[in-house]
């Protein structure tokens, strides 16, 4: 799924996103958004986690003497990209779960 974000001066930074989405997701059927958004939810997870391991890996860095500062500045940036896109996950995920009007189970597996 592509996502286009405004850049219209007037509007606030989310204004555009929440217009683009509610488009994407105004035609969707109950039983399509609910497993796009249990798909979103997992997906969201999984970025949690992947954030989570970065952010010990960069923490476990700076901590290494041994560890020399290119790669100090690697895990930074691997860091930071994992937790821009798990914030990205989570804006999309909440926008899903306001559409749908609940949360979804989450089927194990």
């Amino acid at each position: 799924m592509r996502i286009v974000v405004s850049n219209n001066d007037d509007e606030s930074p989310g204004a555009g996103l929440n217009c683009d989405l509610e488009h994407i997701f105004r035609g969707m059927a109950q039983p399509e958004l609910e497993r796009l958004t249990i798909d979103a939810i997992r997906e969201y997870r999984a970025s949690v986690a992947l954030a989570e391991t970065a952010r010990l890996q960069r923490v476990a860095a700076e901590a290494d003497t041994d560890c020399c500062p290119e790669r100090r500045a690697e895990l930074q940036r691997i860091h930071e990209h994992a937790e821009t896109e798990h914030r990205a996950r989570q804006l999309v995920l909440n926008k899903l779960i306001d559409r749908l009007g609940y949360v979804p189970k989450v089927p194990a597996g």
